[in-house]
């Protein structure tokens, strides 16, 4: 598991298969719930080759309470796989 604000990510090796929650607890609409979704899948694909060669099923939590803005998220995704594939 790791964490940086506004992301948490749960992993371990697999066939690489990827998810996103988003907590119907702080987005009631589900209007913004999708908009996170979608900005956490868009950054996730534009940098997952940050991965090089392993597999791994990732699981990702929004757990931040406001809606941050897509470079944010993208910030925070990059920092996480970076993480990740030095381990």
């Amino acid at each position: 598991m790791a964490f940086r604000h506004p992301l948490k990510l749960h992993y371990q090796p697999g066939t690489g298969e990827f998810g996103v929650s988003v907590p119907k607890r702080h987005f009631k609409r589900a209007v913004k719930r999708n908009l996170l979704k979608r900005r956490v899948r868009e950054a996730y694909r534009l940098n997952r080759s940050r991965l090089g060669e392993q597999d791994y099923d990732i699981f990702i939590y929004y757990i931040g309470k406001e809606v941050e803005d897509y470079e944010r998220i993208e910030k925070s995704l990059v920092a996480l796989l970076d993480d990740l594939a030095a381990r």
